[in-house]
């Protein structure tokens, strides 16, 4: 079997939306991103950036885009950002008017808060650490399966 390839760092993540503005205005008004400057691509759409993140989020205009919007599904595709304060974060989401659900990741008890945008993406916001020490956590210090 051939060499797995190496990946660098997680570089951006694209999420479609109707109206580019209204999405630009949620990431930058509840989730405290920046906008940055994009390639005149041949299509509507933004990239944006939050200081201490290590990726962007690329946002593409595709005004048929039309997800699902009945539920908030915490097991459909989605993002998910560590944030430091649920009980907070909560609050600031009312305060934004932006429903969530709450739930507590088993066997760790984290608890997780799930959110759609106004396009109906599924964003998660959790109080785990950072990814590096809940892997070495998860798998007793050791390198994961398949590593």
């Amino acid at each position: 079997m051939p060499d797995s390839i190496f990946t660098g760092r997680f570089n951006h993540a694209t999420l479609n939306c109707r109206q580019v503005a209204r999405s630009v205005d949620f990431y930058t008004g509840v989730l405290g991103f920046r906008q940055v400057p994009r390639p005149s691509f041949s299509f509507p759409g933004a990239w944006l950036y939050r200081d201490g993140l290590g990726m962007m989020l690329h946002l593409n205009e595709d005004p048929r885009f039309n997800p699902p919007r009945d539920t908030i599904n915490t097991r459909k595709s989605h993002l998910a950002f560590r944030v430091d304060d649920i009980d907070a974060t909560v609050a600031l989401l009312g305060e934004h008017g932006v429903e969530c659900v709450v739930k507590t990741l088993p066997d760790h008890g984290y608890r997780q808060i799930f959110l759609l945008d106004p396009d109906g993406n599924v964003l998660e916001l959790g109080e785990w650490p950072d990814v590096e020490p809940l892997v070495d956590a998860i798998t007793g210090g050791g390198k994961a399966a398949g590593a």
